[in-house]
């Protein structure tokens, strides 16, 4: 068969797709259990770090201990959606796995709340992959420690619990600075993180009215 004709051309691409697809698929499910373990790994440190809890060690097991001893976690269903929610035992902050889009892609992380659901107390990014030098920028300390004790304006529209970049009043104790550059990151930003923290507070309400709903009447006997 002739090395120009389309058969053996068809035929040579169909043994170099099958090689390659084997290969790969073959490093995949070697390396699976690696990426699990390092995703946990990294999602166990962040949330050591939004909660600013003591680690004994660098290990794995050190990091899931500190989570094991001072927060308490529970999968909360509500409209059909998941949440991540997380408690400190000490201090009550509670806090849940967000997620929205971007200007590129999806980003995601944990927020943490006050007790009382009326400030930030901290925020982490587990993902995002905005534009390096700008948007990425969002992972930068002196950008997420701005999001520390600011209060959340429950009283303003559901748009503007909190604010990224300018607003009427400069000052205002819900606001924080947006990424020069990053306009767009900001503003998508701004716009799920409120739309989050709306929903996980219709979750907190339905979990307590649920827990309320639970507890037995008492007897009249």
């Amino acid at each position: 068969m002739k090395k120009t004709s389309p058969a053996y051309i068809l035929g040579f691409m169909i043994i170099i797709c099958t090689v390659f697809g084997t290969a790969i698929s073959s490093v995949h499910y070697a390396t699976l259990n690696m990426l699990i373990k390092n995703e946990k790994l990294h999602k166990n440190r962040s949330i050591c770090r939004v909660f600013n809890l003591s680690v004994t060690g660098a290990s794995a097991d050190a990091f899931q201990k500190a989570i094991d001893d001072n927060i308490s976690h529970e999968q909360v269903t509500y409209e059909g959606r998941t949440w991540e929610v997380y408690k400190q035992k000490e201090t009550g902050n509670i806090g849940f796995v967000f997620s929205g889009t971007g200007f590129w892609d999806r980003i995601s992380g944990i927020i943490i709340l006050s007790a009382d659901l009326s400030k930030i107390v901290n925020i982490q990014f587990l993902d995002q992959k905005e534009t390096p030098g700008l948007g990425a920028r969002i992972e930068e300390g002196w950008f997420i420690d701005q999001f520390k004790g600011i209060s959340i304006a429950w009283d303003q529209p559901a748009d503007k619990r909190i604010i990224v970049g300018p607003a009427p009043i400069p000052s205002a104790k819900n606001r924080v600075d947006a990424i020069t550059g990053a306009t767009q990151t900001s503003l998508a930003l701004m716009k799920f993180l409120n739309s989050e923290l709306e929903a996980f507070r219709a979750v907190i309400k339905e979990r307590g009215e649920k827990k309320m709903s639970e507890v037995p009447s008492p007897s009249l006997e």
